[in-house]
Order: C-alpha cells, then structure tokens, then sequence
C-alpha cells in the first residue's frame, strides 16, 4: 500500500513538472491594421488682388464750358436771355453731340469777339403754345425755342442741315428752325419728350452759344 502511493505522487509529480514545460497556447491577439500616415498635400488658394483701374473715359464734349450755366431751372415759359445787342453776326457752323449723360447743342459765330449775339430762350408747353404755322405733335410735349437776334446765315446750309430727328435719344425728338417774324434774326427750336431742365453757356474764341439736355 505504501508503495503503491509513492509511485502515485511520483506520477503526479511527472505530469506536474509536464505540464509545466507544456503551457496551454495563449489567445491569439487581435490584429491591430494600422493605415499608413498620409502627409497632406498643402494647397494655396490664391485670391486675386484688387486693383485700381482707370475709369471709363467719357468722350470729350464737343465744347468744354467752364463757367456756371446761366440758368438750370426746367419751369415752362420762363423766358432766358443774355448776349449783347449792337453787332451783326454771321452763323458759322451748328452742331450737336451726344455725350454719356447729355445731349449738347452748338450754335458757332463765324465772328470772333468777346461777346456773343443777343438771344432768348423759353421752353414751352408744344400744344399749348403751338409753332405759328401750327400744332406739330412730332416735336414731343414741349419745345425750347432759341431767337438769336442780328444773326444771318448766308453761307451755311440750313435748309438741308435742319431740322435733326433723334431716334432714340431718351430727352430730345428733334432739332429744327423757328419760323421768327423778329427781323434780323433766326429762330431754332428743342422738340422734347417732356419738360425738362437745361443749361445755357456764353462762350468766346470763338464766339458760341451752348444749350445742354442733361439726362435725367
């Protein structure tokens, strides 16, 4: 019986020093993927940088006047005057201009001097005050007219220079004679499409008279 036991615990000393060299497996650890590092790429976004630029030339005006104009008020039948009396005048050229903001009329003397012819203008209402020769509706609503005294016009055109039609334009309908009964003296008239403000300008070397539509 003794016996027996020895070699009992001698076997179980044996599987023990076994089992001992023969550890049980550990579990698997778990796969760790690890994705590559990228290094971003850096993007400059460049914005554009403001810069100055010229403004659009307005187109030079056929005459440049520099003082203040002698009249600005648009009232209907509101006479306008100036120039002086005592001096024959011839009329050299006539001309008109559309400019960004304005239509610009010219009346040119073919004298030199440093006055200018005698005038009057008014605007008036076209039905109410109609031409002497009668009511013409192509000159719009209302009509500045212009009687420049002591002017002649023997040399220039007018009959086939006047009247101007102006399609198109956003203040005027057209530009043509006023049949005057002062002697010694033209008559021109504005048509407009609705009364409207206007300057007036006296101009010397050379001699001018300048009548300004500024658009509304």
């Amino acid at each position: 019986m003794g016996k027996y036991l020895r070699n009992l615990a001698a076997l179980l000393v044996f599987l023990a020093l076994f089992v001992g060299c023969n550890p049980a497996p550990e579990e698997p650890s778990p796969t760790v993927i690890v994705a590559p590092t990228i290094t971003p790429i850096p993007v400059t976004v460049v914005f554009p940088t403001p810069t100055s630029s010229s403004p659009i030339a307005t187109p030079l005006p056929v005459e440049s006047p520099l003082v203040t104009p002698l009249s600005v008020s648009g009232v209907l039948n509101v006479p306008r005057q100036g120039g002086t009396a005592g001096q024959p005048w011839t009329l050299g050229d006539f001309r008109y201009a559309f400019h960004k903001d304005r239509l610009r009329i010219v009346w040119e003397m073919a004298e030199s001097g440093t006055t200018i012819p005698k005038y009057r203008a008014v605007e008036v209402d076209n039905a109410a005050a109609p031409f002497p020769t009668g009511y013409d509706a192509g000159w719009g609503a209302a009509r500045i007219d212009l009687i420049v005294s002591a002017l002649s016009a023997p040399n220039f055109p007018l009959s086939t220079r006047l009247p101007v039609e102006l399609p198109g334009n956003p203040v005027a309908s057209r530009i043509g004679l006023y049949p005057t009964s002062e002697g010694g003296a033209l008559g021109f008239s504005i048509g407009l499409h609705h009364p409207l403000d206007y300057d007036i300008y006296e101009l010397t070397d050379p001699v001018r008279l300048v009548i300004d539509l500024v658009y509304p």
